[in-house]
């Protein structure tokens, strides 16, 4: 719950400023009034004009409201009123944190606004889509809608202004850490409005770039631009954005230690925010108090605020909020030594996290920025095809003239047929020929992979069993050791161990994930095997693709077990073994090091050593994989401070 999870329904509030606004009680009266003469088509207006009054005040009247108007608009068969009733339900759910109720009705008055033809309802339930995933850490999601929007008013030459959403795309790319993209989006935003309340605008720029330094971490410059904006809602009463203004103001108070300050702002954004019924402000205020207190020590206050944090983010979800709200619970835990329950709150972070979006829909966003380039150039098409028709007309005009060409050319077709069927008929043997040639060519090439897959499946078959007898042996010293316990640890690690080697028996190669997860494993069982008596490190770039890249089953396996046994074992004092794997152009490299002996220094006896085919068949399998390279795939450097290999493993 980060600066960005403050960010709430600003823009919509702005789109929505000339339909909706706050009044007094006495204009509440004023339209209840009204309501008993109105005709039917009025009371639905009436109706929706007065839950937007309620809205703020008390929420589940103006939901009883609302939703009277749209049933005597389905009633009375009023299409207009009945669109703009459900937008304004959809409204009222998304400003109380409602989401799943928000969505549902929006996707009905989208459906109900396209069935009309009404445009402006589209577009305005495209960015209420858009702000609503956003709000709900969907961003792939809403950045779709966002850019929907700005489709729908481009393709169809709509007069609809469209700062909101060049302000929410802004918004969006700051929550996706890319600040530059986010300030572009407000500029373009300023640039392209031309309505009347543009100091309305700039505050909420103003309150976004506030943002922006906050992820930033520029504290002070953010807390320079909130207070200006509290002093504009302040002196017009936008009680729902000061919820967020108070606990960005808090935030940055938090993190210059001013404490005194941060939790008067936190309590000020939690107060008002209960007398909105905002859920989403709610979790966000109690999430910073739970920080607050931790950050002063104090621990109990901490415990309850966190609780009651997750109690608040149980009516509104957000697999980004649970995350962060259980990180700062594990933290208070670790902190007060309640281990059970700070790893619980680890593990439910950690569910969360993996629920986040992925690599795959960042590439999502990605795809669609290219569709709407790709609908641009589509239209720019479409504007050529239209010149091209016109062209048309004056080609209309020239019809008999090339008639009597078409007979021309029909006869010297004809004439050119006869001469062609004469050359086909003189070309086919040879083409018969040729195609013979590239069907021999053809099979010979399918005959050599067959070869070349043969021979690895030979090899690979030769693998697995050497690498399960050096297990079973492994098992048997430890027997032999008198060593029950770590014979049954042992011989449980390489159950599994050796179920995942069955699994994927048939394979020639495996995922690298896969393949790293059977080098650890038995790396652990070695460790066990001689009583801990190295340390070993294992390393995987993060930009490495271990999900997708493949690599030959247990080729790096027995250089482990070189450098374990013939390296690490014969040496006294500290021994270590590092593993690391990286991406190069082409090639997968995995590094072994080991600080044991070296080759020129082992001693000539050890009580480890013993006949071992698995280098040999591995040797045979690297003489293989040179065939999809030319460089050396296996590069030895050793000294009397220890060993290091490096396998270079082509992609393809």
């Amino acid at each position: 719950m980060k600066s960005s999870f403050c960010l709430i329904f600003t823009l919509l509030l702005f789109l929505l400023s000339q339909n909706i606004c706050f009044a007094q009680s006495k204009e509440i009266d004023s339209l209840q009034n009204l309501l008993k003469t109105a005709d039917d088509t009025t009371k639905v207006n009436l109706k929706r004009r007065l839950a937007g009054l309620l809205r703020s005040k008390d929420k589940e009247k103006a939901v009883e409201m609302v939703t009277s108007g749209i049933e005597l608009a389905k009633k009375i068969n009023y299409p207009k009123g009945e669109i703009e009733s459900l937008f304004s339900l959809g409204i009222i759910h998304g400003m109380t944190g409602s989401y799943p109720e928000s969505l549902e009705v929006f996707k009905q008055c989208l459906a109900l606004s396209k069935e009309h033809k009404n445009y402006e309802h589209v577009y305005k339930s495209y960015n209420s889509f858009g702000i609503i995933y956003k709000q709900i850490g969907d961003y792939p999601t809403s950045k779709d809608y966002y850019l929907k929007c700005i489709k729908l008013v481009d393709s169809l030459n709509l007069s609809l202004d469209i700062t909101a959403a060049y302000t929410n795309l802004g918004v969006l790319y700051d929550l996706m850490d890319e600040p530059e993209n986010a300030k572009k989006q407000y500029e373009r935003a300023l640039e392209i409005y031309s309505g009347s309340n543009r100091e309305s605008l700039e505050n909420i720029v103003v309150s976004n770039l506030a943002l922006l330094d906050m992820n930033e971490n520029k504290y002070t410059d953010a807390l320079e631009k909130l207070l200006k904006s509290k002093e504009y809602q302040e002196s017009e009463n936008e009680k729902l954005k000061l919820c967020t203004t108070y606990s960005n103001i808090a935030q940055c108070y938090l993190n210059l230690n001013q404490s005194k300050l941060a939790e008067e702002y936190f309590v000020k954004s939690l107060e008002l925010s209960k007398q909105l019924s905002n859920k989403t402000q709610i979790a966000v205020s109690y999430y910073g108090l739970a920080e607050l207190m931790l950050q002063q020590n104090k621990y109990p206050e901490a415990i309850d605020y966190s609780k009651k944090n997750l109690e608040a983010l149980n009516k509104t979800g957000g697999y980004k909020y649970f995350m962060e709200a259980h990180d700062l619970a594990h933290e208070i835990y670790t902190s007060t030594k309640q281990f059970p329950d700070a790893i619980y709150h680890l593990k439910q972070s950690v569910a969360f996290r993996d629920s986040l979006l992925n690599e795959t829909k960042i590439k999502e966003i990605q795809n669609l920025q290219i569709q709407h380039d790709v609908y641009l150039k589509d239209r720019e098409i479409k504007e050529n095809k239209l010149e091209l028709e016109l062209m048309g007309s004056y080609i209309d005009l020239n019809q008999k003239r090339i008639g009597y060409l078409s007979i021309i050319a029909l006869l010297l077709l004809f004439s050119a047929s006869l001469l062609y069927f004469r050359y086909r008929s003189k070309q086919k043997s040879n083409a018969m020929l040729v195609e013979k040639n590239i069907l021999i060519y053809e099979q010979k090439e399918i005959i050599q992979e067959m070869n070349i897959e043969l021979e690895k499946r030979m090899l690979r078959a030769q693998m697995n069993p050497h690498f399960i007898f050096n297990s079973l042996s492994s098992i048997q010293h430890l027997i032999n050791s008198n060593d029950r316990k770590g014979a049954l640890t042992y011989l449980s690690k390489f159950s599994k161990l050796l179920r995942q080697v069955l699994e994927t028996s048939i394979n020639i190669s495996l995922p690298l994930k896969d393949e790293i997860e059977l080098l650890k494993i038995y790396i652990e069982l070695e460790a066990l095997r001689f009583d801990n008596s190295f340390t070993y490190d294992f390393k995987v770039d993060e930009n490495l693709d271990i999900h997708n890249a493949e690599i030959p089953m247990l080729l790096v396996q027995p250089y482990i077990e070189n450098a374990i046994i013939h390296g690490l074992m014969p040496k006294k004092g500290n021994k270590e073994l590092k593993v690391s794997f990286h991406e190069s152009d082409d090639n997968i490299v995995c590094t072994i090091e080991d600080n044991g002996v070296g080759m020129s220094s082992k001693p000539k006896e050890s009580s480890y050593e013993r006949p071992s085919r698995g280098m040999s068949i591995t040797a045979k399998r690297i003489e293989a994989l040179k065939k999809f390279s030319n460089q050396e795939l296996v590069r030895i450097q050793s000294s009397k401070e220890g060993t290091k290999v490096t396998i270079l493993i082509p992609k393809d």
